[in-house]
Parts: structure tokens; C-alpha cells; sequence
């Protein structure tokens, strides 16, 4: 058997120490509240993951501002009433022993294709379009959907929008969490702002370069004045968007550059957007390494790239210097001791992800998600093996 011995080599992150190379990548699952609390589900969901060896759990994407368009049970950091369920699943991941970060989002922007409710906006009016053909397997019906052209936000708004994410922030930390990602891939709100193809303003927020990274900086400065210099602040992107009229690798190495020098501690890369929903999902493993390498090439701070699904090309990628760690989404979903498996050596037990997308289309279908591989998705809360440890003292 091949040895895995990079895959479970430690990481610093910033200051904090994770045990091993693989994540788990943030995934909207539906399992929050209506007001964007935090389950018995959700808790019993991570912590089975945790348990499985994962080294760093991100969490899904959290929301601090409530006023603008959605879809799903998502987690909210958006007010006070929110903190006891916030610390209840910090404390439980790391009780699991995982370390523990949340994703942190300003809303979908454009990408709010199907809102449950609240007005679509975005940096400018261009809406987004699920290209004809790129439709991941699975998701048939949505291919070539066209979403509501959003309303262009005012300067006080994304000024608004900016000291929300700091205050949510706040709240992360307060909580007990290690750290904090920011949600900028996809074309989702913040990754609207860095994209030529959806970004056409003409003030300081659009335009050039700089003005389109304007957003994006002002955030991680106003976090880090919330949260202190050894809080994590990772941020996603999609390093190219293999779109015509998006940025290409080049462009998102000079992105990457320059969020680690506003202060960045990791670069958590993904790929393409809705137009190209297949990039972002393909078909095969391992088709963002070279994106991945290609960023890794232009910063110093670790990178994280997901779409493997194989032990053994985690463990290449991180040997051959393509990537620092490696990130599962779906790979998790199906088997949450994927990583103790792995260690472990029983590659041949590893239940695999058979890329069916059955998770994302109960999602995108009103429910919670679930697993065509694995039964125990969605109803975690009911086994023993997944509840949260208990440290008596």
C-alpha cells in the first residue's frame, strides 16, 4: 500500500496547529433552523465527521445579514440569539477532535437563482445562467436556467453589507471557533465583486482591478480590527472561472497575492461558477490541482484544494507541492471515516462518493440533503456514535 505519510503530517494555520491535511469543505445542508439556528442535527452531523480523523471541519456558510434573498435552512450570525447554538457546535468539533472554522457569506447575489425570499442584489444587473450542458450529473433540471437580474447594491449598502460581516465575525470568535473562511467563489455575492463578467460599476467598488478587490479588502481589514491578529481568516475563491468574460488563473494568482497581503491566513481554492456548474462539480478528481499549484505558486500561506476523492491523490498532490491540503465535500458525506479509514490503511473500506449528486438535489429541492451511498445522512442525531462527547471534569 502506498504511504500516506504527507496526508496526516500536522499544519500550522496562522497559529493553529491541525493534526492533519484533510478538511472538510463547507456544504449547505439544510439542517439550521428557519432563523438560522443551529440544530441537534447539524451538531450530530459535524461531529461524526470530526470523529472520522478530519483535521479541520469548515463549516457551512454562515450569513450575517438577514435582508436579502436566500434559499435553504441556513446558519446565521447575524444576531446575539444565535451564539448559544454557535458555541454548543465549536465546542462539540472540538470535543470530537477536529479543529473548527466557520464559512462566512454575505449572500448569494446573483447566484440566488430559486429565493425562498428576500430581494436578489448583486454589484451589478447581470443575472446568473446555468450554461447550457454544464448541468452536473444529477441536476438535469436546472440546466440553462436563467436567474432574476439583481439590483446593483448602493455604496451604504455594501458599506452595511462590509461592518455586518465584521459583527458576524464577532460572533465566530466569541463563540469558540479557531477561524473563519470567506465566502468569495462561486459568483456568489463577494465573488460578484471580483468578476469582471458581473461586476460593471464605475465607482471604487468596479472597474479596475483594484476597485473590483475593494470589497473583498475591506472585509478581511475590518475583521481582522474585530477578531485580532491570531483569530484564522481564510478566504475561497475560485481561482479561475473558465468563463469568457471572467477571470483566468492568471488574474486569480494576482487575486490570491493580494488577499494574503491584506492579511489572509489561507487560500481555500475552488473553480468556475454557475455558468460553468460542471467546473465547479466535475466528473473526475483532481481537476483543480493544477489551479491549485498554479496559486500555491504566487502566495506563501497554505492552500487548500478539494475535489479529491482518493487518499492516494491527496497524499500526491501534497508531495508533489500542487496543494498544502486537501478538502472533501461530498467524499465526507459518504463516508464521515474517510480520514481514519485512510490512516488506518483500509483504502478498500472507504465507502466512495459515486458522484450522483443526490446530496445537492434534495437540497435544491427544498430538503435536507441526502446520500445515496450512505443512509445515515441527514439522520445523525439519532445514533449514538455521532453525539458529542462529553468531558466530565
Amino acid at each position: 500500500m502506498a504511504s500516506l505519510e504527507k496526508l496526516f503530517e500536522p499544519i500550522k494555520i496562522n497559529k493553529l496547529e491541525v493534526n492533519n491535511r484533510i478538511c472538510y469543505a463547507p456544504t449547505g445542508k439544510s439542517h439550521c433552523t428557519e432563523d438560522g439556528h443551529v440544530s441537534d442535527q447539524a451538531i450530530c452531523y459535524y461531529v461524526a465527521r470530526a470523529k472520522g480523523g478530519t483535521g479541520l471541519i469548515i463549516v457551512e456558510a454562515a450569513l450575517p445579514i438577514a435582508k436579502y434573498a436566500r434559499f435553504g435552512r441556513l446558519l446565521g450570525c447575524w444576531d446575539d440569539s444565535q451564539l448559544a447554538g454557535l458555541r454548543n457546535l465549536a465546542e462539540a468539533i472540538h470535543a470530537a477532535g477536529a479543529r473548527v472554522v466557520v464559512q462566512e457569506t454575505l449572500g448569494f447575489g446573483s447566484q440566488a437563482m430559486f429565493p425562498v425570499g428576500g430581494e436578489v442584489v448583486g454589484p451589478s444587473d447581470v443575472p446568473s445562467r446555468i450554461g447550457k450542458g454544464t448541468a452536473p450529473r444529477g441536476l438535469g433540471f436546472m440546466d440553462g436556467a436563467v436567474g432574476v437580474p439583481p439590483r446593483p447594491l448602493t455604496k451604504e449598502e455594501i458599506i452595511e453589507l462590509e461592518d455586518s460581516f465584521a459583527g458576524g465575525a464577532e460572533r465566530i470568535m466569541k463563540a469558540g471557533f479557531d477561524g473563519l473562511e470567506v465566502h468569495g467563489c462561486h459568483g456568489y455575492l463577494i465573488a460578484g465583486f471580483l468578476s469582471p463578467y458581473s461586476n460593471k460599476r464605475q465607482d471604487e467598488y468596479g472597474g479596475s482591478f483594484e476597485n473590483r478587490l475593494r470589497l473583498a479588502k475591506n472585509l478581511l481589514k475590518k475583521t481582522r480590527d474585530k477578531v485580532g491578529p491570531d483569530f484564522v481568516i481564510g478566504f475561497r475563491m475560485s481561482g479561475d472561472e473558465h468563463l469568457e468574460g471572467g477571470y483566468n488563473i492568471e488574474e486569480g494568482q494576482k487575486i490570491a497575492k493580494e488577499l494574503e497581503e491584506a492579511g489572509a491566513n489561507y487560500i481555500h481554492i475552488s473553480s468556475g461558477r454557475y455558468e460553468v456548474w460542471n467546473r465547479m462539480l466535475p466528473d473526475e478528481e483532481g481537476t483543480m490541482l493544477d489551479d491549485a499549484k498554479a496559486i500555491k505558486q504566487a502566495v506563501s500561506i497554505p492552500v487548500i484544494c478539494p475535489n479529491i476523492h482518493d487518499p492516494r491523490t491527496g497524499e500526491r498532490a501534497i508531495k508533489e507541492g500542487m496543494t498544502d491540503m486537501i478538502a472533501l465535500s461530498r467524499g465526507l458525506i459518504a463516508d464521515p471515516a474517510w480520514a481514519n479509514k485512510a490512516k488506518a490503511g483500509k483504502l478498500d473500506e472507504i465507502r466512495r462518493c459515486v458522484l450522483c449528486n443526490t446530496c445537492l438535489k434534495t437540497l435544491f429541492t427544498g430538503f435536507s440533503i441526502r446520500c445515496a451511498v450512505n443512509p445515515e445522512v441527514g439522520w445523525e442525531r439519532f445514533i449514538p456514535e455521532y453525539y458529542p462527547p462529553i468531558k466530565r471534569k
